[in-house]
């Protein structure tokens, strides 16, 4: 459990130096983000308008348990890389 903890502090590593290395790349990352989530905001309130309030609530706890799980935000992590890079 410990190489696989610490392979995967490794890789936030990495995503962070890429992330982080400057301010402008920092600040250009989270605005793509927020774009990416009120694209998917838009796909919810059209498609389910009675759920809309769970897409502002969900995303919300996640975060908040993904702080405190790091188990939890690698596994999010993984799902996210899967969707992005299976479509």
């Amino acid at each position: 459990m410990v190489e696989i903890q610490k392979t995967i502090d490794a890789w936030f590593g990495k995503i962070q130096k890429s992330a982080s290395d400057t301010i402008p790349h920092f600040v250009s990352f989270l605005f793509f983000m927020i774009a990416i989530g009120a694209f998917i905001g838009i796909i919810v309130t059209q498609n389910y308008p009675g759920q809309a309030m769970l897409a502002v609530i969900f995303p919300a706890l996640a975060g908040a348990l993904a702080y405190y799980n790091r188990a939890f935000a690698t596994a999010i992590f993984v799902l996210m890389l899967l969707i992005v890079f299976a479509m």
